[in-house]
């Protein structure tokens, strides 16, 4: 290849010049390449977003399809998991148990059908790789409506083995709560109703709703004792259980990605079981 000359007249690049255009296209090359990758980025955590927000969904539409059907659920450890969830079909009388497991390796269900494996009903279930095991549980609540006709009725919700905790609220009337033995209670709101957190921690402790006015009403709600409660409408009366609806309360954390491509996406489901009889 021959080498044009430069005519009589013509001029050519100076160094300066040289050294000027070719650090404009080194910075036009960065930015153009700064620009790729914060595409590349967003576009990155966009889809792992998606992707964890559809493993919440995921986790919290099979756990609470089973819970719903279950007349039996126990949860163990600190989270919850292992989680239990036992009923019979009443059509064919088999006996069903599905345990969730939750590890580093996510979510996974194990399905027995008279205490024996079922692979293909286990099959249905899917792993769930990306739930975070460090930030999903699984608690018991519970708890009822409560009313008290006259001054003076008040019931009493009882420790137990297990620390318990929840809220009162009283709607109508005027009520007095108070705390004794292994047990605290605090009010956290006077408008517009009178609103209680209460835990008890062994059980010695109670927690007493007294009501100071007549047709005091309003409910109470149990993180893990749904049971724990007796009510006496009238002093001297004999007491009665409370009816209580017992409710699982699972919290679900999905993590998609490391670095600036992680994602992470957090929903709570409270679902009502089925009476057991």
């Amino acid at each position: 290849m021959k080498l044009k000359r430069l005519q009589k007249g013509e001029k050519g690049f100076t160094l300066i010049e040289l050294v000027i255009a070719i650090a404009i296209t080194g910075l036009i090359g960065a930015g153009i390449t700064t620009a790729i990758l914060q595409t590349f980025n967003l576009s990155s955590r966009t889809t792992n977003h998606m992707a964890a927000v559809r493993e919440v969904q995921e986790a919290g539409y099979w756990v609470s399809l089973y819970a719903y059907t279950a007349s039996d659920i126990e949860i163990t450890g600190d989270s919850g998991f292992p989680l239990v969830l036992r009923w019979v079909d009443f059509e064919t009388y088999e006996k069903n148990e599905i345990v969730f497991s939750l590890d580093s390796s996510g979510l996974r269900g194990s399905w027995k059908v008279d205490d024996v494996f079922d692979s293909e009903k286990t099959g249905q279930i899917p792993v769930l790789e990306f739930v975070d095991p460090d930030e999903t549980n699984c608690k018991m609540g519970g708890g009822s409506a409560f009313s008290l006709p006259d001054d003076g009725d008040a019931f009493n919700i009882t420790g137990e083995a297990t620390p318990d905790g929840g809220i009162i609220v009283v709607r109508g009337g005027n009520a007095l709560v108070s705390a004794d033995g292994a047990a605290t209670c605090n009010q956290i709101q006077t408008d517009p109703y009178d609103i209680y957190a209460w835990n008890t921690t062994s059980i010695d402790g109670s927690i007493t709703v007294t009501a100071t006015d007549a047709n005091t009403t309003g409910s109470w709600t149990s993180e893990t004792q749904a049971d724990a409660a007796a009510i006496t409408v009238d002093i001297g009366a004999t007491s009665a259980t409370l009816s209580a609806g017992r409710v699982l309360i699972f919290t679900v954390t999905a993590t998609v990605g490391t670095g600036r491509h992680e994602a992470t996406e957090s929903r709570v489901y409270e679902v009502l079981s089925k009476p057991a009889s």
